[in-house]
């Protein structure tokens, strides 16, 4: 834990052509370099990128080839094109393409290459329920400033996303950071052993995407596949789950363990709070750490966010970031659009959007931080449902009606909420729709009010914060 460290090395680019070669892949076209962004989805593509064309439950990449070459795509990974097809075409006229009939395996082989050619000296691999997403960005402003530092340029946290990311990273990259993501048992699993993290994560443990992983116990053993990653060599856990704590304790595999929590030895949470300043929400947070107390001020909602401030204080402190700068760059941190973020909107509400997505854990940490919160005017809460959580959803979306007191007002949107209004709805509570919510917010919202929006991405939450902003 002592002066930066150096893990610098250059790595040469390669071309197009060189990459389909080195996965056994049929190459056509003006040989290009490797484009530095890779898209699977036509409407990103940004001039210059890559597109790789996947065959998807619901669309099949191949036939957005000819919108993403206009959204000026240098090169692509696609299929053998059908006889006299536009793509036949295209590809006779020398556009650059790796064809190949399972483009998301290229585009994995492809990146386990390029993983071993720019080889970082090391790679961290973060999972958990919730918080993954802001816990990786913290830990990458703990270290950007003194570390060539990669990261998802968004919540890629699947085997294509972790594909993208790789592909993404620049010569010279020296960490690597990578959400791993599950809703099916052996997931985390395959990403560990093909991405081979050195450093692990666990953020939290409880009841997500339920649907595929069937009960806690079920995403408890998806986030433990973590820990059979042959490349593993130390595990930062939260201790304060003991569900999660007491598996951990119970296990074969034996990395090093580096807890964080309240109840923790080693990074211990002493004090977390949130407030309202000038306007802004503002957390406090002081952890008591190997080296000695750090106490940080960063602009985020929720006491639940002490967690990833630990996680990013024992990488720092792993990777000889002085305790000093880690203070002055993590109370530099903001929340990420759509992950609690707040701001003043034109009519004058303080507006929290938790609208990127939603669970039980994470519903019922926004829903206590919020009542927590010391503010004179009216708090209230507009939330969308909680997706993928199987047949016990109407359970969990009962479970939050505790979470409810000591608000003035709660807005439920979508169609999960039914459950709750069978057994009668608290005084403070209104099962609406979005056609009635400017109704509602010119009758019983007023300017300076506090306003939380949280739900689940296919809920469309982010509509809602609109509504607000736009009411006239």
């Amino acid at each position: 834990m002592g002066e930066v460290k150096d893990f610098k090395k250059t790595t040469p680019m390669w071309s197009l052509h060189e990459a389909a070669a080195t996965i056994g892949t049929r190459f056509t076209g003006e040989d290009i370099p490797m484009p530095c962004q890779i898209f699977v989805d036509s409407r990103d593509v940004l001039p210059g990128s890559l597109f790789v064309a996947l065959r998807g439950e619901k669309a099949d990449g191949q036939d957005f080839i000819e919108d993403a070459v206009k959204r000026g795509a240098a090169g692509l990974i696609c299929r053998p094109p059908a006889p006299d097809s536009h793509l036949e075409g295209l590809l006779k006229s020398g556009m650059p393409a790796i064809v190949t009939g399972d483009t998301k395996t290229a585009l994995r082989d492809l990146s386990l290459e390029w993983l071993n050619r720019i080889d970082p000296a090391l790679i961290i691999g973060i999972t958990g329920t919730v918080g993954k997403t802001t816990t990786r960005e913290m830990i990458k402003t703990v270290l950007a400033n003194s570390l060539e530092v990669h990261s998802p340029r968004r919540s890629f946290n699947t085997d294509i996303g972790c594909a993208v990311t790789v592909l993404e990273a620049p010569p010279g990259t020296e960490i690597l950071l990578l959400e791993l993501g599950t809703n099916r048992p052996g997931e985390i699993k395959e990403l560990a052993k093909a991405y081979r993290p050195g450093f692990g994560l666990i953020t939290e443990v409880g009841p997500g995407h339920l649907q595929g992983l069937k009960s806690i116990r079920g995403v408890l053993e998806a986030k433990l596949e973590l820990l059979e990653a042959p490349s593993l060599k130390v595990l930062s856990y939260n201790l304060d789950n003991q569900l999660l704590a007491r598996a951990i304790r119970d296990s074969g595999r034996r990395p090093e363990l580096v807890p964080v929590g309240y109840k923790s030895s080693m990074y211990r949470i002493l004090e977390a709070r949130s407030d309202v300043q000038d306007g802004c929400l503002v957390l406090f947070v002081v952890i008591d750490t190997p080296t000695g107390k750090r106490k940080y001020q960063a602009g985020l909602f929720g006491e639940h966010h002490a967690y990833g401030l630990a996680f990013a204080s024992f990488v720092g402190d792993s990777l000889g970031i002085p305790p000093v700068e880690q203070e002055k760059r993590l109370s530099s941190f903001r929340a990420l659009p759509g992950r609690g973020n707040s701001f003043t909107s034109g009519k004058g509400f303080l507006v929290i959007d938790e609208t990127y997505n939603a669970n039980p854990v994470s519903m019922s940490a926004a829903l206590k931080a919020l009542a927590a919160l010391p503010f004179s005017a009216k708090k209230s809460a507009v939330l969308g449902g909680m997706g993928e959580l199987g047949e016990e959803s109407p359970q969990w979306h009962r479970s939050m009606v505790s979470s409810f007191q000591g608000l003035d007002h709660v807005l439920l949107v979508g169609e999960p909420w039914e459950a709750v209004s069978r057994d009668g709805l608290p005084a403070n509570c209104h099962i609406v729709a979005f056609d009635d919510l400017e109704g509602f917010f010119r009758s019983r919202f007023y300017p300076g009010d506090l306003v939380l929006f949280k739900g689940s991405r296919s809920f469309h939450m982010e509509k809602a914060v609109k509504i607000l902003e736009n009411l006239r």
